[in-house]
């Protein structure tokens, strides 16, 4: 019975895809953690999401109509 070997092309393809996805995933969970990354968010032309930091310990204000 022959063996088929896998060409050392598709596993070096293969390895290098899972080491940029892991890459790429521990990047995004750092990115999270340290919670700057939603201070980078911009409009265009606008206001940026950092000129409002600490808006989550904002008090809730609710409007009522007669």
């Amino acid at each position: 019975m022959k063996r088929k070997r896998i060409p050392a092309v598709l596993i070096t393809v293969v390895s290098l895809a899972v080491s940029v996805l892991a890459v790429l995933g521990v990047r995004a969970i750092t990115a999270q953690d340290t919670g700057r990354a939603k201070y980078t968010v911009r409009v265009p032309n606008g206001l940026a999401f950092s000129e409002f930091r600490g808006y989550e310990g904002w008090q809730t204000v609710s409007v009522s109509h007669d």
